[in-house]
């Protein structure tokens, strides 16, 4: 089935470049392509890091899974198998130059850099959270920068207007 992913908001280009940003996410993606992957294949032929492209990819909702039965699965245990849910990306994006420019200095900081940053925001919200203007102005940085941020994280994520731990 050929389906389509429209990508027409600045900050959505993050988890795209994100996705593809190693040749092992691009190997994965590719397989899945193809056809439907048990968990186990991906990760006999890429290790952990192929589990994360696929964990990263599942939570990005550029996958569908389903589970196995028990006769497919291993040691009689189903387990999860993964589909490419896309099979193209159209881009369709305008925006002006300060905020593109914004959106790749944050989508290309360097892990260590972007782990501390994230650190830091996890650590300001607390367990309950905070709204994004008020992250943003303690951090002293744009609401398109913060978003940008949670949209690249791992463990930050929206709910509604506020910024939670995911």
């Amino acid at each position: 089935m050929l389906r389509t992913k429209v990508v027409n908001d600045s900050t959505d280009l993050i988890p795209l470049i994100r996705a593809f940003d190693n040749p092992v996410k691009k190997a994965v993606f590719k397989e899945i392509q193809v056809e439907w992957k048990p968990l186990s294949d991906i990760k006999d032929r890429y290790g952990d890091t192929g589990e994360q492209a696929l964990e990263l990819f599942d939570q990005m909702k550029l996958v569908e899974t389903k589970w196995t039965t028990s006769d497919e699965g291993i040691n009689g245990r189903p387990q999860k198998k993964y589909r490419s849910y896309y099979s193209a990306f159209n881009i369709n994006i305008s925006c002006p130059v300060n905020e593109i420019s914004e959106i790749f200095t944050i989508a290309s900081l360097r892990k260590a850099d972007f782990a501390e940053l994230e650190n830091e925001i996890a650590k300001f919200i607390g367990d309950d959270g905070k709204f994004s203007n008020s992250v943003a102005e303690e951090f002293n940085m744009t609401l398109l920068a913060l978003k940008s941020i949670v949209k690249r994280s791992e463990k930050l994520g929206f709910k509604g207007l506020k910024i939670i731990k995911n």
